[in-house]
């Protein structure tokens, strides 16, 4: 199986929003997704990913900038990832989440942050076992460089 992670497009929202309905389960039409993705996609302070095998899409993650006036360096902040069900535990998301990364660093990024304060158990897990770190009275998890 060949995992590609590429910058999303417009004419992912299909796909996109059906993880969104299934992994994140937040009702979304396909039409909003669209309309959202033609927004996101051209603006420089957020960035989506898509991993796709066989050219299908089988997780996104958006990420954009954290701005802060409690920061000394500027962040990037994980605003949502899923992967669907039957592609888990092989990598993935952790392609993905290394892929925004790579973007956060080369964007000067002093880190990056996700808000896990809504994260089920297994999003915690997984966020630790990527080298985040987090407090139990935030539920924030942060990589620095």
């Amino acid at each position: 199986m060949r995992v590609k992670i590429r910058i999303a497009s417009p004419d992912d929202a299909k796909a996109i929003s059906k993880l969104i309905r299934e992994e994140l389960l937040t009702p979304v039409s396909a039409s909003d997704t669209a309309q959202g993705l033609s927004q996101l996609c051209v603006n420089p302070r957020h960035k989506i990913f898509v991993a796709a095998v066989d050219d299908a899409v089988v997780g996104f993650l958006h990420a954009c900038d954290y701005d802060s006036l409690l920061l000394t360096a500027p962040m990037k902040s994980i605003l949502s990832l899923a992967v669907g069900a039957s592609y888990r535990r092989i990598g993935i998301g952790k392609a993905l989440l290394h892929r925004a990364e790579c973007w956060a660093f080369e964007q000067g990024a002093g880190g990056i942050r996700m808000d896990g304060s809504a994260a089920a158990d297994a999003a915690v897990k997984f966020f630790t076992a990527c080298g985040y770190a987090g407090t139990p009275f935030t539920k924030e998890f942060e990589k620095s460089r």
